[in-house]
This record gives structure tokens, sequence and C-alpha cells, in this order.
């Protein structure tokens, strides 16, 4: 596994222990409004903190782009890492267990990394450039299949 998608599970499994103990009582959390039907947590907030923290710690001159803190870091920089701490918030406040925590790396504005870190299936998922992608370590690949009427959906 490339050393910066190490680093990006990290940050994503410690976002997800985050998000795993305030779902245990969703009704305590502070909820604003950014616009309709788009909605900003106490939780998305230290999630992405701890996110960054551990991105800053591994890669102090990357740029950053998160959804809740905006972009930080040197403006040309070859790489940047994308981040949404709670990906569903929506569904996270109404106790809908479809959320996750999703980080990519981008050099020179192509993507090359990505994890997208489920906390209440303990699934992860994980693709390089040209590496293929996985859940938990296992490849997995696009079906075969050629007709969407042969498809789940």
């Amino acid at each position: 596994m490339h050393p910066a998608l190490n680093i990006a599970v990290k940050a994503a499994r410690r976002a997800g222990q985050i998000i795993s103990r305030a779902s245990l009582d969703v009704s305590l959390l502070k909820v604003t409004a950014k616009r309709q039907s788009d909605f900003v947590t106490e939780v998305d907030k230290a999630a992405e903190a701890a996110i960054i923290e551990v991105l800053r710690e591994a890669y102090p001159n990357h740029a950053i782009l998160a959804e809740e803190s905006g972009a930080t870091g040197p403006s040309q920089a070859e790489y940047q890492w994308i981040i949404d701490p709670l990906d569903g918030t929506t569904n996270f406040i109404h106790g809908l267990p479809q959320y996750a925590v999703s980080i990519a790396l981008a050099k020179g504005g192509s993507l090359e990394q990505a994890v997208i870190f489920d906390p209440n299936r303990n699934e992860l998922f994980t693709a390089s450039k040209g590496g293929g992608a996985f859940l938990n370590e296992r490849r997995i690949r696009v079906s075969k299949r050629s007709k969407l009427q042969d498809s789940l959906i």
C-alpha cells in the first residue's frame, strides 16, 4: 500500500472512531443548517480536525481542501488532500447508518489515492491510481454485466 494511502487510512479510522462514539446518542448533537437540507454537526468538525491533524503530521507541506474548514496550506502545493469528514451528515443526524469518511489525495489536480471508510460496517474502501480498488484489502472489480436489466442497483 502506498505510504500516503496508509496515512489516509489512519486518518479515516480516527475520524470513524469520533463518528461512532457520537452515533450512540445523536439527539445530543448540535446541528446547524448551512443551506436548506445541508447540515453540519460538531461531529463533522471534530472528525475533520482529527483527519487534518493526522495528515499535517505526516505531510505538513501538502494543501488541504476540507468540507468544513475550506482550503488551507500552500496554494501552489503539488499535493492536495480532499476531505469530507462525514459524508452523509443528513443520514447521520436522522439515525440512518449510511454515511462514511471520504479522503482523497490529488497530485497536480489528478486523483492519486482515495479512502472511503464506513464505520458502521467497518468497511474500508481504498484505491490507488493504476493500482485498482479494494474493500478491506480484498480486490474489487466492476461487474461484467453489460445490460442494466441484468444488474442489481
